[in-house]
């Protein structure tokens, strides 16, 4: 990878460099041209295209050129032919690798979001610099230093709002219903996130474990809070371990993990590469922490890499039960690599397998159809069996025991979200409010609803459901096809039926949307911990898990396959 120092921005110091680069690839080219492998010789070649065009282009485009940002774009063109995971990261993103790693980054610790031209903080992090410096949701951030944030991104905003830890950030904040700006300096720290951000019990038998990502400590964060549950709780009988939503993270983690539940020296995943070095075998190194509670492991469409590792691996084993919609299907393993001038890149190295034998990756990128990669067909899938003789298969993703359709939301909840409608609601709520009851009690009542349906009178908030969307499609065929012109009868009496109305669907999914407005509420007073504390309150795969672990002769018979 060929990368250009950022401080050549002037055209004489960029001809100037280009030259010693030239010659320095030269030589590069020269060591690989003595190779008699074609391998190595397409490589010289290609490498001597890339560096005649670049000099020819800096020499002859009409405009100047930006180096680092002309490059960029040509790796990150590169690399996007291969998978999306294998990346590049210019020194600007230094923090973003390390917060990928280890859950860690400088800054004040808060969500941001843009609506219209406007940065708005979404949920300060409890216990961080923005909440502790009386930053809340709903507040604007009109400038940084000194400079305003008018028309800047979100990505932008980040970047000005990280830096070293102890040192300070000015903010300019226009707060919901004042005036007045407020000025404030924060004063950045080491923002560490947990990947536990809730766990308690939600039976007096069952304990539950959210679990967010596979970050450096993940493996002790998930054993100090089983120990602690047990602990607090003797007749505990049974653990949910929820992935649901966990994209992955560091692999040895999802190992620490499955090893709290199995003994020692049981091999949990194997990974093949190109390279030697990329052929593995991870096995558990201590003894568990509990091999015999029952355990159920609650997984979704987004649960994926090290997320499946664990519940495959259970699964694999027979050691627990798997609970909720088919996994991601993310069979591949990815290293970062350090480079030159600060910059480094996220590369696949190889594929996993987990103890079946079995590698669940979904998606073919060595085979691309019209510029897309394609998924494996069902067709290709081979059977494998977990330690019990239960059949289980590869290509597709973690297909848990016990399949429970996704709840979906409303094509009219979905854009009161997306309109910010709930959000804005919700930011004038708590101003009317001082305090909530606890997560586990608050009830947003339908007399407050009728408040709700008061502030969207005169604002826009457009949709389209499936049914609608389907019609235009047949109306667009039939236009093909000719029979639209003799069924316009038909057809208008048919979007008569199926178009939507937002007084009817107000009340329709009255339910669904006070449960929306509810969760956001209970987060402006008890942040994401209470997110997930409402949420458990009407979580049926939660409700489905504990049915399972308090019924014995149940949960054996899942894993016996009998």
């Amino acid at each position: 990878m060929i990368l250009f120092p950022k401080n050549i921005t002037n055209p004489a110091g960029m001809k100037k460099y280009l030259n010693k680069f030239i010659i320095a690839l030269l030589i590069v080219v020269g060591i690989f041209s003595t190779s008699s492998t074609n391998s190595d010789f397409e490589i010289s070649k290609n490498l001597d295209i890339f560096a005649t065009l670049y000099r020819e282009l800096n020499q002859n485009y009409v405009d100047e050129i930006q180096p680092g940002e002309l490059m960029k774009i040509a790796i990150d063109e590169m690399l996007k032919s291969l998978d999306p995971y294998t990346v590049f990261f210019p020194e600007s993103d230094i923090e973003d690798v390390k917060f990928m790693t280890t859950g860690q980054y400088g800054g004040i610790g808060s969500l941001i979001q843009q609506q219209d031209d406007r940065i708005i903080i979404t949920e300060p992090y409890e216990g961080f610099p923005a909440q502790l410096n009386g930053l809340r949701a709903g507040d604007q951030i009109l400038e940084i230093n000194g400079k305003s944030m008018s028309g800047k991104t979100v990505s932008e905003v980040s970047d000005l709002l990280k830096g070293q830890p102890g040192s300070n950030v000015e903010l300019l904040i226009k707060r919901p219903f004042e005036e007045k700006p407020v000025s404030m300096s924060i004063q950045r720290k080491e923002i560490t996130i947990s990947d536990i951000p809730y766990s308690g019990m939600v039976d007096p038998k069952v304990g539950y474990i959210k679990l967010s990502g596979f970050t450096m400590n993940a493996g002790n964060q998930v054993k100090k809070a089983f120990e602690d549950l047990k602990a607090g709780n003797s007749g505990m009988e049974g653990l949910i371990l929820d992935l649901r939503g966990n994209g992955g993270g560091l692999l040895n983690e999802a190992v620490n993990i499955a090893n709290i539940f199995v003994d020692r020296g049981i091999t949990v995943v194997q990974t093949k590469g190109k390279l030697s070095d990329s052929n593995k075998s991870y096995k558990t190194l201590n003894s568990a922490t509990d091999k015999n509670i029952r355990l159920a492991v609650l997984i979704d469409g987004h649960s994926a890499s090290a997320s499946e590792i664990v519940a495959g691996f259970i699964q694999d084993v027979d050691r627990g039960v798997i609970i909720g919609q088919k996994s991601y299907g993310k069979g591949l393993v990815q290293n970062v690599i350090p480079l030159s001038y600060n910059t480094s890149f996220k590369v696949t190295t190889a594929k996993y397998y987990i103890p079946s034998g079995r590698c669940i990756q979904a998606i073919d990128y060595s085979k691309k159809v019209n510029g897309k990669a394609v998924h494996y067909n069902d067709s290709a899938k081979q059977k494998f069996a977990t330690k019990n003789g239960r059949v289980v298969y590869d290509a597709g993703g973690i297909l848990p025991d016990i399949d429970l359709k996704p709840d979906s939301l409303s094509e009219i909840t979905i854009s009161l979200i997306l309109k910010n409608h709930v959000f804005n609601f919700v930011t004038q709520y708590v101003r009317d409010h001082a305090t909530i009851p606890s997560p586990d009690k608050f009830e947003f009542t339908t007399t407050e609803y009728q408040q709700f349906l008061t502030y969207l009178e005169g604002r826009e908030y457009d949709y389209k459901t499936s049914s609608e969307l389907k019609l235009e499609e047949l109306i667009e065929a039939m236009k093909e096809d000719k029979y639209y012109d003799n069924s316009t009868d038909e057809i208008t009496r048919l979007q008569t039926k199926v178009g939507h109305n937002k007084q009817r669907d107000l009340e329709l999914f009255s339910s669904e949307i006070i449960n929306v407005i509810a969760n956001e509420i209970v987060s402006r007073y008890y942040y994401q911990k209470g997110r997930i504390i409402f949420d458990l309150r009407y979580d049926k795969e939660v409700k489905k898990a504990v049915e399972i672990l308090n019924n014995s002769a149940q949960y054996n018979k899942i894993l016996s396959g009998k």
